[in-house]
């Protein structure tokens, strides 16, 4: 892992390298408007944020371009556009569906004395947005914010179970390189994996990821079926036996995951 370099001391007076200019103008630019979304021309927001007109000029033609700003051709004068919502709103929606799955999902923890995480997609892998654990669960030390495999964890097989199929054979595609001469036998785990999910509605795996741990998981599905969530319940294979989380546990998070996505039908 390369080590990230720190910043240089804000007394230093020197610029960080990493950091984009253009990108930081342009965000200001943004954060210039006020809550009344109040119409304002080029010479009122470079003052505001400390700019050259001219630069201003183009950052707000461009802005507009991309319809984060709207201009009004008669007055030259600019408001925030419709495309600044979508800005916050992924991060708006993972908070809601926290909200509405935590109940759901510490029922769960506490009735198996285990994990059970909501997760989202990100590449190849599943990011953690919510944990609910009880004491026995915490020796598998993970959180929100950690990043699981896709192909190797009962929550990522259940995603990859309910993609379309074509999606699917794109993406196992694209991550067998990762895994060298261990593919045939990762690829064998995964399909056998999505052939279980079919039938049963939620994914398996034990032991595939970490050694001493058995999981299920199951999606979370907008309502034309794309699955826009996962949801596992897992812990040490000593508590969280393959046979209870086939006969047991993976139902009742089947269970949940209906509910979460019946609530949420407006959101997802």
């Amino acid at each position: 892992m390369v080590k990230r370099k720190e910043a240089p001391p804000a007394s230093s007076g020197q610029k960080d390298y990493r950091i984009n200019s253009g990108l930081a103008r342009g965000l200001a630019v943004l954060k210039a408007f006020g809550p009344d979304n109040r119409p304002i021309g080029n010479a009122e927001i470079a003052a505001r944020v400390e700019l050259p007109k001219a630069t201003v000029s183009r950052l707000t033609f461009t802005l507009t371009e991309l319809g984060y700003l709207n201009c009004d051709e008669d007055t030259g004068r600019y408001s925030l556009g419709p495309a600044v919502l979508t800005l916050g709103y992924d991060v708006m929606a993972q908070m809601e569906i926290r909200d509405i799955a935590r109940p759901y999902m510490q029922e769960l923890a506490e009735y198996a004395d285990a994990s059970v995480y909501l997760g989202t997609p990100n590449g190849n892998e599943i990011i953690y947005i919510e944990a609910c654990r009880t004491p026995a669960s915490m020796a598998i030390r993970l959180g929100v914010g950690s990043r699981i495999p896709m192909v190797s964890t009962g929550m990522g097989r259940a995603y990859l179970a309910a993609l379309p199929e074509k999606e699917r054979e794109a993406f196992l595609a694209a991550v067998a390189p990762q895994y060298g001469e261990s593919w045939p036998e990762v690829e064998a785990g995964v399909r056998a994996a999505v052939a279980y999910a079919g039938e049963h509605g939620f994914a398996m795996s034990g032991g595939d990821w970490i050694a001493e741990a058995n999981s299920a998981g199951a999606v979370i599905r907008r309502p034309d079926g794309y699955p826009v969530y996962a949801i596992n319940v897992g812990g040490l294979r000593s508590i969280i036996t393959t046979e209870r989380l086939e006969q047991d546990l993976a139902p009742r998070l089947l269970a949940v995951a209906r509910k979460i996505e019946h609530i949420a039908r407006g959101m997802l």
